[in-house]
C-alpha cells in the first residue's frame, strides 16, 4: 500500500499499515492467503477506485473471493455511499437512510482525533448544569437564495456524475442543508428558554491564514457549550456529532432517518438527544430540566469514554470482528 491511498485506505488498514501499535497487533494480523484468513479486506475505498476501474477488477476480485466462501469487508466513502447486493459482503459506510439499509451495512463512526490533546491543548472537564439548557453551533448555515442555488447544481452534478456507472452511489434525495441548518438555529435563537451560543459562517471552516483561528474557535464553541447543535451534511450524517462527543458533550442531532453505528450495542438515548425538526425546541428543554446536574455531568463522561474506548478505529473493529466471528 503506497502513501497515494492512505486518504482512501479503509479504516482498519490504516492502523495495520500506517500507525501499526501494540493494541492493532494483538487483535488483527494479515493472513499469508485466503485459506488461513477469517476475512478479506478490498484494501480502498470502493466509491472512488470504481471511478477508475476499467477492467472490471473489483467485480472479479468479489468473485474469485467469494469463492472461498468467507466475508468480504468493504469500505465506501464519501457523502453519498454506496451498498454491494452480495450476502457475503459487509458494507461500512458514514451515512445512509436507516429506513433503507440493508442488514449488511455497518455505520462507521467519524474517527476524530482528540481536539483536547492537538488543537486546546487542555484538559477535559464537565460543565455544571445552567437553568436555561445552554446549545452552541459554529459552521456553514447560510439560508440565501445563492447558497440554495448553489448546493442544488452542486447535487445535480453528483447525480450526473453517476450515471452509467456499473456501481453508482445511492440516490438521495436533495436536501438544502444551509437552508435547513439556517431556519432551525434561528428557530432556536428566538427561544427565550434557550441559551444559544451560534457562529455563523458561509463554510464549514475557513481556510488559510485564518484556519487556526476558526479550528479552535469551533472547538471552543463545543467545550463551552452543554448541548451542540447537530444536522447532516449533504451525506445523512454528521462530522460535529462525533466531535461534541469526543470532547464530553451532548449531542442534539436533528434525526434525519439516520442510523448511528453499533446501534444494537449503544443505548444511543443515553448519550444524546435524538429531536425531530418540529419537536427540537420542547425535547431540548425537557431534556434539560428532568436532568439532575449530576445526570448531565456523567452523561458528560460517559460521551468522551465511549469514544475513546469504542468508537476509535481499532475498538471499533475489534466490536464488529467479535460479533461476526464469535462462533469461531
Amino acid at each position: 500500500m503506497t502513501e497515494d491511498n492512505r486518504k482512501i485506505i479503509f479504516p482498519l488498514l490504516f492502523d495495520m499499515v500506517y500507525l501499526p501499535n501494540n493494541h492493532t497487533r494483538s487483535n488483527f494480523i494479515f493472513a499469508d492467503s485466503l485459506s488461513e484468513a477469517d476475512v478479506a479486506i478490498f484494501p480502498v475505498d470502493i466509491v472512488s477506485f470504481l471511478r477508475k476501474d476499467k477492467t472490471n477488477f473489483f467485480h472479479n476480485w468479489i468473485e474469485k473471493v467469494s469463492q472461498n466462501k468467507m466475508p468480504i469487508w468493504i469500505y465506501a466513502g464519501g457523502d453519498f455511499g454506496f451498498a454491494l447486493k452480495n450476502e457475503n459482503v459487509l458494507t461500512f459506510r458514514l451515512g445512509g437512510f436507516n429506513s433503507k439499509l440493508a442488514a449488511n451495512t455497518c455505520i462507521l463512526p467519524c474517527f476524530i482525533n482528540d481536539p483536547y490533546d492537538k488543537i486546546l491543548k487542555n484538559d477535559f472537564f464537565v460543565l455544571p448544569k445552567k437553568e436555561k439548557p445552554n446549545i452552541g453551533f459554529v459552521g456553514n448555515a447560510n439560508g440565501s437564495y445563492f447558497k440554495f442555488i448553489k448546493e442544488l447544481l452542486l447535487y445535480i452534478q453528483k447525480n450526473v456524475s453517476n450515471l452509467g456507472l456499473k456501481y453508482p452511489e445511492d440516490y438521495h434525495s436533495f436536501y438544502p442543508v444551509g437552508k435547513k441548518r439556517h431556519q432551525l438555529l434561528y428557530k432556536i435563537q428566538k427561544e427565550k428558554k434557550i441559551q444559544s451560543n451560534f457562529i455563523f459562517r458561509d463554510r464549514y471552516r475557513a481556510r488559510n491564514e485564518n484556519k487556526e483561528k476558526t479550528t479552535i474557535e469551533f472547538f471552543k464553541n463545543i467545550q463551552d457549550n452543554l448541548y451542540t447543535f447537530c444536522l447532516r451534511g449533504n451525506g445523512n450524517f454528521s462530522v460535529r456529532f462525533y466531535e461534541a462527543l469526543i470532547m464530553g458533550r451532548i449531542p442534539v442531532l436533528i434525526d434525519t432517518d439516520v442510523r448511528l453505528p453499533l446501534s444494537d450495542k449503544i443505548n444511543w438515548t443515553k448519550h444524546c438527544l435524538i429531536v425531530s425538526e418540529d419537536s427540537i425546541i420542547q425535547d431540548l428543554i425537557l431534556f434539560h430540566t428532568t436532568k439532575t446536574e449530576m445526570e448531565l455531568k456523567q452523561i458528560q463522561e460517559n460521551n468522551r469514554k465511549l469514544v475513546l474506548e469504542k468508537l476509535n478505529r481499532i475498538d471499533y473493529f475489534i466490536q464488529i470482528a467479535n460479533e461476526k466471528f464469535k462462533n469461531k
